[in-house]
């Protein structure tokens, strides 16, 4: 729960500073409450959160209201207090849990940005590119420089700073998707994604723990695909194959894979758990409907086993299997 105290800090701080959302980062944030390109918005206003601090005390100052709201059961409207935020009404028309809901994805879509931003290089070159539009600057003397920047359209954020701060970086994706899971907590997304972030502290308990409640708890079946898939990788590397096995197993005995096919990768997992297993035939006869089934999958599958020279020896053993696949692409075994 909340210290109250931090709570009436930064409201009393918000309310008297007379600091405005800028209107780059408030198009953002709309778009996100409103569930529109959520990807893009969320990496424009990460890249804005890293540049301006009246916006991300501002946000602050939303969630504390929000999850004020939620645990410390503070009396009045949410809606009516938001709206005594300085700036544009986000919330105009919408009910306390339509704000808490809407609220829970944005802080999710940009919990996810953060954890992308620590972990994923192509991503941080993408946001550290990213133009930022500042359109209020506080009095300091990096100011007049910081307005140059954004006329010439140069105002971004500096790589090497980003790459620098990653484990900040997880920390607040952290935050934010326990905030989005305290604010809707049965937000299988965002449970899925804090898995993640646990995976990346070196926590496979509490990374288990997460993906579990996802596979026991949701009822989409996509989400609790993605659940059993991570729990299968998580013990794969923990070397229980059996358990691995078995998640894949109900990712397929789900039907999921003909109504979303780029599922149909679990069938080359399946198979290297039959491989990790010594079961031999198992495994050549998934990798057999691999091929005959799912063309593109085998593609990547003949790529990842080019990988792993101890899969294909152990694929070799098998000489019906070994003739068959020769006959069709001779150079297949000896690459």
């Amino acid at each position: 729960m909340y210290d109250r105290s931090e709570f009436l800090e930064v409201m009393r701080s918000t309310r008297s500073s007379g600091r405005l959302m800028c209107a780059g980062f408030q198009r953002d944030l709309s778009a996100l409450l409103d569930g529109e390109l959520p990807e893009e918005s969320a990496k424009r206003g990460l890249a804005h959160l890293e540049n301006c601090q009246s916006c991300s005390e501002f946000l602050q100052a939303i969630r504390l209201q929000a999850l004020a709201h939620r645990d410390l059961a503070v009396p009045g409207s949410l809606a009516r207090r938001m709206r005594r935020l300085r700036g544009e009404d986000l919330f105009e028309g919408m009910t306390d849990a339509e704000i808490i809901r809407r609220l829970a994805t944005a802080l999710y879509q940009l919990g996810k940005a953060y954890v992308l931003l620590a972990n994923d290089g192509d991503y941080l070159l993408e946001v550290s590119e990213e133009p930022v539009e500042i359109d209020s600057f506080q009095e300091t003397e990096a100011a007049e420089a910081a307005e140059v920047a954004q006329t010439t359209g140069a105002c971004t954020v500096d790589l090497e700073t980003l790459r620098g701060r990653s484990q900040d970086h997880l920390q607040q994706g952290r935050r934010l998707l326990d905030e989005a899971l305290r604010l809707k907590p049965k937000f299988a997304e965002a449970r899925l994604y804090s898995g993640f972030v646990h995976q990346l502290m070196d926590d496979s308990d509490g990374a288990a723990k997460e993906y579990r409640e996802v596979f026991l708890r949701t009822d989409r079946h996509v989400n609790r695909a993605h659940a059993a898939i991570q729990l299968g990788l998580l013990y794969d590397r923990l070397g229980d194959h059996r358990f691995a096995l078995r998640m894949y197993r109900w990712v397929v005995a789900s039907g999921l894979l003909h109504r979303r096919p780029e599922f149909a990768f679990v069938l080359y997992n399946i198979a290297v758990e039959h491989l990790s297993l010594n079961d031999l035939s198992a495994a050549v006869a998934m990798l057999r409907r691999i091929r005959l089934g799912f063309p593109e999958v085998w593609q990547q599958a003949r790529g990842w086993l080019h990988q792993s020279p101890e899969l294909l020896s152990q694929l070799g053993q098998d000489d019906e299997f070994r003739l068959e696949i020769e006959a069709a692409e001779p150079a297949f075994f000896a690459a």
